[in-house]
């Protein structure tokens, strides 16, 4: 019996001493859980909380459900703050054991921002700055002109104050004010000054003036527009009003040969968006080239400089001898141009110039050229002069045709201006020649091998043996040219101009044994062949010869086989 209350009495030691030890432990660690939360209620995530109790600091970030946990705490009161950087946004004085959960508002606002033009359209690309004393942040705007700003402390927040917002477009100041930061949800449209501008370039006549650049300058920013149609579009313009920026430089310039030629310049200022027309001191200019009798010069290229730029536009006469320019500045205009100065080029040389000024709407300017002197001399292939002979030429660069005929020198002078022509040779209306020449003011000396030009005939046989019997005549047009007897040797003849030719050859008899034709154009060697003829001391048709021969070996082969046939017989 005494040794079952020993026992019980140890059972009950043991128990007594793990429930001290359980209330030492118990008191000595604690947890403690936090739920962060926005103004909204909804939770934030990745947010540092810290646990303060003198010196010991304790640190945790939030998940993404807003939770902060600390484990092993010894008792006692703590000081729980939410951090942002170095803001404190909640701050809250906990006991350990007796508060195992608690939460925190976060007083974090959400900011969206929507930025237009004076126009009412979104704005993107714009640079946001927001400054308070204690908290900063930057941010640029969508191509929906929207900004959206997450976690920004409340103004009231200790360190925090008042926030600066500073909306700037490429360095340029273009809005700023003071932000009150004391609500869950901020969202606000903010109209930013900048506007559109459409600027349309016209002529004296109101005529669109194409291939333009378009450029503005301020003092603080600059833009530059292509204009193909004369209309150039610039959006979301810095009004000039704003600090910074001030009225604009509008300097238009055009394209041109010679490059880029100014024909626009003037200053103004611009606070609201509208459609301009800006009317450039152009004009029309007409050069008209006449020749000293005072006919119009077709095809001639003219070429325009002014003070402005050299040879910045080149044309052509029309069948009037006229060249037109239109868009070209005015002398004495808003861009003065200066004196123009107009040079005619004919063939890349130039044979005329002109000095003037613009003055008027519509310019014209005549100016006079001088035809140079061809003389042309024709010779045949011999070298012989050619008189009489018709000479048309056409200039290939304006179509206009010049006739002369040679005198008993071969000569025709001809006034044209130098350059390639189409030069054609008549004879009685039938044409000679024709070529493609480049006349200048030297003399030209034209040897025709079409003219006066030998020809050789040679009449072989079958073999290529010359013939030394038989009658050759020829003809060209029913004319008879030539009738000779053939010895064998080429016959040589001289035609005054290229002919279709005839040439017929009889036998020793008189019979026509062949006919051929041939066209002649210059000097050359022709070969005819009679192909059913042999000359074996006089013409000798093949036909017969051949006939003959098959029979000769006709009957060579009956012989032979009559022979043979003898030899079997004996020897059977």
């Amino acid at each position: 019996m005494s040794g079952s209350r020993r026992l019980w009495s140890a059972l009950l030691a043991v128990f007594l001493l793990f429930s001290c030890l359980s209330m030492v432990y118990g008191q000595a660690e604690g947890s403690l859980t936090v739920l962060v939360r926005d103004p909204l209620g909804s939770p934030i995530g990745g947010l540092e909380v810290r646990l303060i109790r003198g010196e010991e600091v304790r640190k945790f970030v939030t998940n993404s459900t807003g939770y902060a946990e600390f484990r092993h705490l010894s008792p006692g009161e703590y000081l729980l703050k939410a951090k942002l950087d170095n803001v404190t946004v909640a701050e809250k004085l906990v006991k350990v054991p007796e508060e195992r959960e608690v939460s925190l508002t976060a007083l974090l606002s959400t900011i969206r921002l929507k930025l237009m033009n004076l126009d009412g359209e979104p704005v993107g690309g714009l640079e946001l700055k927001m400054e308070s004393a204690g908290y900063k942040v930057s941010a640029k705007s969508n191509e929906k002109g929207v900004i959206r700003l997450e976690r920004i402390p409340y103004s009231g927040l200790e360190g925090v104050g008042s926030y600066s917002m500073k909306i700037e477009m490429k360095g340029i100041l273009v809005y700023e004010r003071s932000l009150e930061v004391d609500e869950p949800m901020i969202s606000e449209n903010i109209t930013i000054p900048l506007l559109s501008l459409r600027l349309t370039i016209v002529n004296l006549e109101g005529e669109p003036v194409p291939r333009l650049k378009v450029k503005l300058s301020s003092e603080g920013y600059s833009a530059e527009r292509e204009a193909g149609n004369g209309t150039a579009l610039f959006k979301n313009l810095p009004s000039s009003s704003l600090e910074g920026v001030g009225a604009y430089e509008i300097n238009v310039s055009m394209r041109t040969a010679g490059g880029y030629m100014p024909i626009y310049s003037e200053k103004r200022a611009f606070e609201s968006s509208q459609s301009l027309s800006l009317i450039a001191d152009l004009a029309k200019l007409s050069v008209k080239v006449v020749d000293k009798e005072g006919s119009p010069v077709r095809g001639i290229r003219v070429l325009l400089s002014n003070e402005l730029m050299e040879n910045f536009t080149l044309g052509a006469t029309d069948k009037n001898g006229v060249a037109v320019f239109k868009n070209v500045p005015l002398s004495r205009g808003r861009v003065s141009a200066g004196a123009y100065s107009a040079m005619v080029f004919r063939a890349g040389k130039l044979i005329g110039e002109e000095r003037f000024e613009v003055m008027k709407v519509e310019e014209t300017v005549k100016l006079v050229v001088e035809r140079g002197e061809v003389r042309l001399k024709i010779l045949d292939h011999r070298g012989n002069p050619l008189a009489g002979y018709q000479i048309t030429l056409v200039d290939q660069l304006s179509g206009e045709k010049y006739n002369g005929t040679t005198d008993e020198r071969g000569e025709a002078v001809f006034r044209i201006f130098y350059g390639p022509y189409d030069l054609e040779v008549y004879k009685d209306g039938k044409l000679i020649h024709s070529s493609q020449v480049r006349l200048g003011e030297k003399s030209v000396e034209l040897r025709l091998k079409e003219v006066n030009f030998p020809i050789t005939i040679q009449v072989v046989d079958a073999l290529g043996a010359p013939i030394s019997s038989a009658r050759m005549r020829l003809y060209s047009g029913g004319e008879l040219l030539l009738d000779r007897d053939l010895n064998g040797e080429p016959i040589t003849l001289s035609l005054p101009q290229p002919a279709e030719l005839r040439c017929d050859i009889y036998s020793d008899a008189g019979q026509l044994i062949h006919r051929e034709s041939i066209y002649a154009s210059e000097p050359s060697s022709h070969l005819i062949e009679l192909k059913d003829y042999v000359y074996l001391n006089g013409l000798v048709r093949l036909e017969p010869i051949a006939s003959g021969i098959v029979l000769t070996m006709f009957a060579a082969s009956l012989l032979f086989s009559a022979i043979l046939l003898r030899r079997v017989r004996r020897k059977g």
